[in-house]
């Protein structure tokens, strides 16, 4: 088996589409699409949706600050368009993954505005 390792090679590619030969542009067709806060995620896109990612936001205990409203926003559109990049890929269950994640982030964005408006007109 080894002898054969080194002179084959597999190739793996989805139906229909190139395989990319260029590592560096296949990480930045891919991993990007699975950014975390200090790195990417290599999960392949055949093991489904990762349950973990963005698991803070989703979660009963987050708690976030008015001061945190920019930083919100910002994530908001980047996982907005990560959504929409899954959409145009078929990525059903990562464009699941991202609305839920966008659900979460709207709720707290819209709390903390109330939050904002009630405590300048007090």
């Amino acid at each position: 088996m080894d002898k054969a390792r080194t002179r084959l090679t597999l190739t793996i590619a989805p139906v229909g589409k190139p395989i990319v030969s260029n590592r560096v542009a296949w990480l930045r067709g891919e991993m990007l699409k699975t950014r975390v806060a200090h790195g990417y995620c290599s999960r392949q896109l055949a093991a489904a949706a990762c349950p973990y990612a963005n698991v803070c936001e989703q979660c009963d205990n987050y708690v976030t600050a008015t001061e945190f409203i920019p930083v919100l926003q910002a994530q908001l559109a980047d996982v907005t368009a990560l959504r929409d990049d899954a959409t145009e890929r078929g990525w059903n269950t990562e464009v699941a993954r991202h609305a839920r994640v966008i659900a979460s982030i709207q709720s707290h964005l819209e709390r903390l505005e109330r939050h904002a408006a009630t405590t300048t007109t007090s």
